[in-house]
Order: C-alpha cells, then sequence, then structure tokens
C-alpha cells in the first residue's frame, strides 16, 4: 500500500521542470522589483552600484558551495565539476555546448527562464547586472575567469560563455 501513495505522489520530469520554472520566473520578479526600486530610490549610479555587490557576494556565496561541493567527492576544481557541486536545479533552463566559429566548444544556454521574465519587463538592463553572478562565482569556485561573449539580455540568440 505504502508503494502505491509513493507513487501517487510522484511527479513527472516535465512538471518538475515546470515548477523549477514557476518559482525562478517568480525570483526574477522579485529581483526585478528590488532592482527597480533601488534604481528610483538611490540613483541609477548608486542603485546600480549596490545591485553589482548584491549578486557579487550571491555569486561568491554560490561558487564556494560548488567548490565544498567537488572537494567533498574528491574531484579537481575544473570548469568542467563545477556543475557536479552547483547549488543550481539541473532543469528550467536549456542548455548544451556548442561549437563556435574559432572551433572551440562552449557552454551555451538558449533559454532562460530569468531573462524571460527580464525581457518582458523591459528591464533587461537591471538584469543583465544579476549575469555577473556567473563571474563571481567562478572566481569563488577556483579563481576562474569567465566572460559572457553573448547574452540574451544583450540582444543575443543565446547566452554563451568563455572559461580561462
Amino acid at each position: 500500500m505504502a508503494n502505491n501513495d509513493q507513487n501517487e505522489n510522484m511527479v513527472s520530469e516535465k512538471e518538475a521542470e515546470n515548477q523549477v520554472v514557476v518559482m525562478a520566473k517568480r525570483m526574477a520578479l522579485l529581483y526585478h522589483h528590488t532592482a527597480e526600486v533601488l534604481v528610483e530610490t538611490l540613483g541609477e549610479e548608486e542603485g546600480r552600484k549596490i545591485l553589482h555587490e548584491i549578486i557579487k557576494r550571491y555569486g561568491r556565496e554560490s561558487g564556494l558551495v560548488a567548490r565544498s561541493r567537488v572537494k567533498e567527492l574528491g574531484l579537481p576544481l575544473t570548469v568542467d565539476n563545477f556543475n557536479t557541486g552547483s547549488d543550481l536545479p539541473k532543469w528550467g533552463w536549456q542548455a548544451d555546448r556548442a561549437v563556435c566559429e574559432d572551433g572551440i566548444e562552449r557552454g551555451r544556454i538558449t533559454y532562460c527562464p530569468l531573462a524571460e521574465v527580464w525581457k518582458e519587463k523591459g528591464s533587461e538592463q537591471l538584469g543583465r547586472i544579476y549575469c555577473y553572478v556567473d563571474q563571481a562565482k567562478y572566481d569563488a569556485y577556483r579563481g576562474i575567469k569567465c566572460r559572457h561573449l553573448k547574452n540574451v539580455l544583450d540582444g543575443d540568440d543565446c547566452c554563451l560563455f568563455d572559461f580561462e
């Protein structure tokens, strides 16, 4: 009988992904309004400065969590192992790897629920500040330099990453 109860409470992978997207969009909306209020209250320059500091601290914490988890698994602190220790959900974003014009294979995101909200709200510039979380988390993880070669909030068709 307990097994049937367990099966009734299980959700499909698709439904789990939908739930992650719903939560990601809610968080993007919270960020949007927080950023908007900061800029309205403190002015563009000071509001953006504070947002950058918030994202830097947030990213640093995320990178340190990934670092700790990867070390606990006894794995080397490489770019490829970062996701093994990442505190992000595996669902909700559409990501793959793409071979670029220069012949180098890079990580690519073709759908980001956060960016979708910020584009709908017309807050691409404030949302773009959030994207600096990537630089902060990889730096804290192991001093890895991360660059966005493309970003949907800049009008590109995807987000494309480069690591040194």
